[in-house]
């Protein structure tokens, strides 16, 4: 057994891995096992953990079990919380890098608040458009009942992160509410991140910068600007959303349902807007209808009318949804340019 298991699924980082690796195994802590799973990418990532096990001084640490195919993120993450050994979880992209003290910080942070998950602060490095980096500071913060995190996070929907990276979580906690990954292509941590925080009673935020995200082409976890888009593709993440609206449903009462609401109508609002921006790139075209039915609200007018928070928002959205066709699609794209994403 050990206390934490650092969780990296690998797939097609050759590029990164090797520098992701060192920085987890440069850890101040050392009661970590590094699981690594390997999905199949058969571009030499997988070699550069082999030589790492062999080579390294912590390189015993290092797990490393192959998926028979490929599988992607989701189930690969999912075999990690099957298969770790730690008391708690920490995932880690192959192609991120962390602070040698970033266990140190959260597993101090969970026993101090006898926390189910602790979330770090963290950093964006935009390799795509090449924009400035961001930072993502939290206000050291601990919530001790349940719902207090899942309010917090939706209310502050955008700077709450929806990654699953750079937080640790309690692994009994974790198999005990039963969470998995969705078998998605695209957003998967989004899903996984709006139920955990619905389950999670004792939490942490730390404002101390621990992981260093990259974004860069090609990673299935950015929406990219593109000559093509597939019909197919949007229609994933459009999937993604409406498993969540099911999940919403199911939260009725709850303090933080009227902003969870709020934010999976204006994420299927954001959809709507990319594809008509993007309308003569995607192949076959989606038609107006079926663009009208990505924005059912998850919950009835009566159900909205008894909100305590947010309740012009969503009643507002629920009005543009109402709207025949033909005035909806106009509804949205006024909207649309009103936000400056049209």
């Amino acid at each position: 057994m050990y206390e934490v298991t650092v969780g990296i699924p690998v797939y097609k980082a050759v590029d990164y891995i090797e520098a992701t690796m060192e920085s987890a195994l440069a850890q101040s802590y050392s009661d970590i096992e590094f699981l690594v799973i390997d999905d199949c990418g058969d571009d030499g990532s997988i070699a550069v953990v082999e030589r790492l096990q062999k080579e390294h001084p912590r390189g015993k640490a290092i797990r490393l079990l192959r998926n028979k195919c490929n599988l992607g993120v989701g189930p690969s993450r999912n075999r990690i919380i099957d298969e770790a050994n730690g008391k708690y979880l920490y995932f880690l992209d192959s192609d991120d890098v962390i602070e040698p003290h970033t266990i140190d910080l959260l597993v101090g942070a969970a026993h101090g608040h006898r926390a189910e998950v602790v979330y770090a602060s963290f950093e964006q490095i935009d390799n795509v458009s090449h924009s400035s980096t961001k930072q993502i500071v939290y206000p050291p913060e601990s919530f001790e009942h349940l719902g207090d995190l899942a309010c917090y996070a939706f209310r502050n929907y955008g700077f709450f992160q929806s990654s699953v990276c750079n937080c640790l979580i309690d692994l009994h906690f974790l198999r005990t509410v039963k969470l998995k990954f969705i078998d998605a292509v695209y957003w998967e941590d989004m899903a996984f991140t709006y139920e955990l925080v619905t389950l999670v009673e004792r939490a942490a935020l730390l404002p101390d910068i621990t992981y260093h995200y990259l974004c860069r082409p090609n990673s299935l976890s950015n929406y990219q600007e593109r000559a093509h888009l597939k019909r197919d593709e949007v229609l994933k993440n459009v999937s993604t959303i409406d498993y969540l609206k099911w999940k919403c449903r199911q939260k009725t009462g709850n303090s933080y349902t009227p902003y969870m609401c709020y934010n999976l109508e204006m994420n299927s609002f954001y959809i709507v807007s990319h594809v008509l921006k993007h309308r003569k790139c995607i192949i076959p075209e989606i038609p107006d209808a079926d663009l009208h039915q990505m924005m059912q609200m998850p919950m009835s007018l009566g159900e909205i009318l008894r909100f305590r928070h947010r309740l012009l928002g969503n009643l507002i959205l629920w009005a543009i949804v109402k709207l025949p066709t033909p005035l909806f699609m106009f509804a949205v794209k006024i909207m649309g340019r009103i936000k400056k994403i049209i």
